[in-house]
């Protein structure tokens, strides 16, 4: 089930593409999207974010433009918790181990597709196992009830 809480940046200077992965994004149940079209937008949300950002979902030329690296920006920023960059253009999300998904950054060589995009989010939207609670051990055979046939009730007559 999706994390509804999920803060999520789209950074596409194509509103075409920006709509799409927001579709695909709202089809697998995330709506918290902030769309941005330039760098020094998504700059700016970053910096003044009160809260990091779960995802950062971005086109790569978007940032090589003004002649910034957005994959080394996302990692030196304390505000992007993942990337997914993506060039210009099917695609598999390789495994990431459970022991390396504290900070999750891929580059893809096209837009992410929703099978893609549904790998990612699997990813870095797994439930946390916080404890496990032991088993019941098993109870005596005294304790336990008498089984009750109900196959004779008014419904059967």
């Amino acid at each position: 089930m999706a994390n509804k809480t999920l803060r999520i940046l789209i950074a596409d200077e194509h509103p075409c593409q920006r709509l799409q992965l927001e579709k695909l994004l709202n089809g697998l149940g995330y709506y918290r999207i902030a769309p941005v079209d330039s760098f020094e937008e998504l700059q700016r949300l970053v910096q003044c974010a009160l809260q990091p950002f779960h995802l950062l979902l971005g086109n790569i030329e978007l940032a090589s433009h003004v002649g910034v690296d957005l994959a080394r920006f996302c990692r030196v920023s304390t505000q992007i918790q993942h990337a997914l960059l993506y060039h210009s253009s099917q695609l598999k999300v390789p495994a990431v181990p459970q022991t390396e998904r504290q900070s999750v950054s891929l580059s893809l060589p096209q837009a992410p597709d929703n099978e893609a995009l549904e790998s990612f989010m699997a990813i870095i939207d797994a439930p946390l196992l916080v404890g496990k609670l032991p088993l019941p051990v098993a109870a005596p055979a005294s304790t336990l009830r008498p089984r009750v046939n109900f196959a004779q009730t008014v419904f059967s007559r």
